[in-house]
């Protein structure tokens, strides 16, 4: 690979300043290599990608927030910088305006954590400890079922998500859930 994830958290950081969204980058980023892992992938390299993948999918999202230039700004700053076709597709295909059929288990997978990520956030936030350690997965289903909670996050996404992978809703969000207990400190969960 070209690129590397220094390189990639770098772009993050040039065109993001929100603290909240690299946050929410670095959370897909680890979902990311947690599912390169259930999905079989051992290479260092391929696993480096699928972080690289989730680190960079909003990377554009807060000077192009909307579905006339998000991803498609995005998507043309890569490929000016030599980023490979690959990542490039993935990271457009999480967004169902872009047209990109997720034929590949990079790009479901992708799809299936964004939305979760910051559902799984905004859940935290509302929990007596404040810790992703903690939280329920029951809690997390639960919640999804309240459309006034978190409101932004587009539940079929999240729903989607685990139906692409083939998962049961509350395995995914239990899968997503540990694969941020590591980092939480560093998100901020």
């Amino acid at each position: 690979m070209a690129h590397s994830r220094a390189e990639a958290e770098a772009l993050l950081f040039e065109f993001t300043r929100s603290d909240a969204l690299r946050k929410h980058g670095r959370g897909v980023e680890e979902a990311m290599r947690a599912y390169a892992g259930w999905h079989g992938v051992s290479d260092a390299t391929e696993v480096e990608k699928w972080g690289i993948v989730g680190l960079l999918h909003d990377f554009d999202y807060e000077q192009n927030p909307t579905e006339e230039t998000h991803l498609h700004v995005g998507a043309r700053i890569l490929r000016e910088r030599g980023w490979p076709d690959e990542i490039v597709e993935a990271i457009c295909s999480h967004a169902d305006y872009m047209g990109i059929p997720r034929d590949t288990p990079l790009k479901k997978s992708l799809y299936a954590c964004d939305e979760l990520v910051g559902f799984i956030g905004a859940c935290v936030k509302v929990r007596p400890t404040k810790k992703v350690a903690d939280l329920p997965v029951k809690s997390v289903t639960k919640k999804l079922k309240d459309k006034a909670f978190a409101r932004s996050v587009d539940r079929s996404c999240i729903y989607g998500g685990a139906e692409a992978l083939g998962r049961p809703l509350p395995e995914h969000v239990e899968f997503v859930i540990a694969s941020l207990v590591p980092i939480a400190g560093e998100i901020g969960l």
